[in-house]
Parts: C-alpha cells; structure tokens; sequence
C-alpha cells in the first residue's frame, strides 16, 4: 500500500497494487509538495528533481521506516 501525502493541498491518498506514477507525476507536475509512504517496502519517499539529468526528472531519497513508529 501506498500513502501519499500532499502537503501542499492539505490531503492524503492512499492505494494499493502497483507504483502510482501517473497521480505522483500529476501532482509533482502540478507543483505539490508530496512525500509517499511504502508499506511494501517500508520506506518514506521524497522527490528530489534531478536537474543534472539529462532527462531533468524526479528521483526519490529513501528512508527505512517501521509501522507504528509515528504512534
């Protein structure tokens, strides 16, 4: 499952199954401010826009969380 917290619209989203890339695209392209939570892989993902690319994209800084660690 995936959590993605926009900072900038003041909501959540949540959903499951695969990467969502086409609504974390959206709202990077939009300009918000997001980080996403992995229960898959139990990491806390930040974009970080790669402007030494060539491509000019958005890579993700990983942190290992643990569920349950925010209670």
């Amino acid at each position: 499952m995936y959590t993605i917290i926009n900072k900038t619209k003041g909501t959540t989203y949540t959903c499951t199954g695969d990467w969502p890339s086409s609504t974390v695209n959206d709202m990077l392209t939009n300009g918000d401010s997001i980080i996403v939570i992995s229960t898959y892989s139990r990491t806390i993902k930040v974009p970080v826009y790669d402007i030494m690319s060539d491509t000019h994209q958005w890579n993700w800084e990983e942190f290992k969380y643990t569920p349950g660690m925010f209670k």
